[in-house]
Formats: structure tokens, C-alpha cells, sequence
């Protein structure tokens, strides 16, 4: 890796290794790297050995257009992005600071991708209609923005639209917990995506590419849920004990059964609260209080699947 950078400096263009993966580096701009991912990579190698070249190059000039608006963006929210990888469907983009904690400014980034695709697509549109081509590959072009446009309007991660309900979701419940129901969105219209690939490709509709999709979807939807307890833990730690001694913020109630386990009564926490559990026995009686700070304590202590009861004094 520390010479492929070094490379990278003085080859335009190039393969790099990473374990169990080849993506192709395009370049720099400004600030952020542009990546193509192995996916596509695959998938622009199948359109070539079909013989649909032309395709292949406006899908990637979509794609890259796409992503284009999410970087022009990101930049003028003071955020610009480390890197951008293409993918067949998008694109993901890396920054230093997890976005996920500017929720006002990722619903902007994330809004920018598919609205860029639909401005593509409208002056592809009105090209047709001034010009009259009506070859096949314009109207490629045309349907293809279209389809990622409204197919990242899709609400689930990584999706733009997941990026979207994170952002609000994120005002209610924290940036954790929006990751995690973003995920578990992304994996369903993933199964969705898959199961109607299989229909298609049963009846002969379509091919197999969708049911491809959604196996790549549905795990990068698993690695988005992955990172909610880290937004969960830096975000309430940021909020809650990074403004020093005084007065707490506003409390939050929870009610919760004895023998619920505080991994699970954790995640119903929120940063900007400070968080109190009354604990019910069997018929729904309050038989104790706990604060939030035993909770935390007991979970660094590695016992996430204690139950509630252990905790009253």
C-alpha cells in the first residue's frame, strides 16, 4: 500500500491491492480521491464482453456525475469528502468526521446526488426533443439517470434517501440509533430488490444483475448498521459529559421490565437527555429507579446482557 500511494502520485490510472479486492484509483480533486469500485469494475467488464461499450461509459459518466453533486456540495458545507467510491447504483463517500453527527448538512449531500441525476436526465430529455436522436444509447442514458435518481431515493443505507431518514431520524432518536434502523431499511429493500431479481430472471424478464445488486446492497447495509454503536457512544459522550460540572440537561423517562438487558434498554437512550430508567416487575409496578450512569458504567464492564434487576439497590 505505502508504494501503491507513492505510484499513485505519477500514474493517472491503476490497479491496487486490498485484501480480497481490486479497485482502479482515477485521480484527485481537490482534496478527495476517486475510486472505482471492483463491482463496477465487473460490471462495466460484462457490458464490454456483451458488446454495449457505449452503455457502459454513460453508465459511469451517471455515476460519476452523481457523485460529482454530492462532493460539490459536501464541499460548500465545509465538509468536503476523503475519498469517493463509484459504485453500480452510486457511490460512497468517506470524510474525516462522521457525517452522521451534521444531520441539516448530510439531508443537503445526500439530496444533491439524485437531484443532479434528475437535472441530467431533463437535459438529456430536452436534448432528444430539440436534436430528434432517438438511438438506443441516449435512451439509455436518459433511463439511467432516472433510475438512480429515484433508485437512491430509496429509504435505507447506503442509499441516499437512507442518508436522508438518518438525518431525521437523528433529531429524534440520535445519530446511533438512526444508523441502525437506516441499516436494517437498507437490507429490506435489498431483500425486496433480490427476491424481484429472481422473479425477473425466473419469468426472463431481466438478468441476474438486480439479484448481484442486492447481495452488494444488503452488505453494505450490514456495515452501516455496524457503526451505529460507535455514533451512539461518541455522540452521547460528546453531549453529555464534554460541557464540564453543572446543571444536567432535560431528563428522560424509560420504563422498562426487570429482566430486560441493558444492551437493549442502552440503545433507547438519547444524547441530548439525561436518561432514567423505572424498572416494573411482573404486574407493571415501579420497584426501583436507574440512572443512566450505572447503566454505562456496568455496559465498560462488559455486561451487556445482565439484566435490569441487577442493577437496584
Amino acid at each position: 500500500m505505502k508504494y501503491g500511494k507513492m505510484a499513485a502520485r505519477w500514474i493517472p490510472c491503476f490497479f491496487y491491492y486490498r485484501p480480497a479486492r481490486f479497485d482502479m484509483w482515477l485521480g484527485k480533486i481537490a482534496k478527495t480521491e476517486i475510486v472505482l469500485n471492483d463491482y463496477f469494475l465487473l460490471l462495466l467488464g460484462v457490458y464490454f464482453l456483451l458488446g454495449v461499450l457505449p452503455q457502459a461509459l454513460l453508465l459511469f459518466i451517471s455515476v460519476a456525475w452523481h457523485e460529482v453533486c454530492h462532493a460539490l456540495v459536501a464541499y460548500r458545507a465545509g465538509l468536503p469528502p476523503k475519498s469517493l467510491e463509484l459504485f453500480p447504483f452510486g457511490g460512497v463517500a468517506r470524510f474525516s468526521v462522521p457525517l452522521a453527527f451534521y444531520p441539516l448538512k448530510e439531508a443537503w449531500i445526500a439530496l444533491a446526488g439524485p437531484l443532479g441525476s434528475f437535472g441530467l436526465a431533463l437535459l438529456a430529455f430536452i436534448w432528444r426533443r430539440l436534436t430528434g436522436i432517438e438511438a438506443d444509447w441516449f435512451s439509455f442514458f436518459l433511463q439511467a439517470n432516472l433510475v438512480l435518481g429515484f433508485f437512491n431515493l430509496l429509504p435505507g443505507l447506503p442509499l441516499d434517501g437512507g442518508r436522508l431518514y438518518r438525518a431525521w431520524r437523528t433529531f429524534q432518536v440520535g445519530a446511533g440509533q438512526a444508523t441502525w434502523e437506516g441499516g436494517v431499511l437498507g437490507q429490506f429493500w435489498a431483500v425486496i430488490l433480490g427476491f424481484g431479481g429472481l422473479v425477473g430472471f425466473f419469468w426472463g424478464i431481466i438478468d441476474l444483475q438486480s439479484v448481484i445488486l442486492a447481495l452488494f446492497l444488503f452488505n453494505l447495509a450490514a456495515t452501516e448498521k455496524e457503526a451505529w454503536p460507535y455514533l451512539f457512544w461518541r455522540q452521547f459522550w460528546r453531549t453529555r459529559y464534554g460541557k464540564g460540572e453543572g446543571i444536567l440537561e432535560e431528563a428522560r423517562w424509560l420504563a422498562a421490565s426487570a429482566d430486560q438487558p441493558l444492551g437493549r434498554i442502552v440503545r433507547r437512550f438519547r444524547p441530548g437527555k439525561h436518561n432514567l430508567v423505572a424498572v416494573l416487575d411482573g404486574q407493571g409496578k415501579i420497584c426501583g429507579l436507574v440512572g443512566e450512569r450505572e447503566i454505562l458504567h456496568a455496559l465498560l464492564e462488559g455486561r451487556w446482557a445482565e439484566p435490569l434487576e441487577k442493577l437496584l439497590r
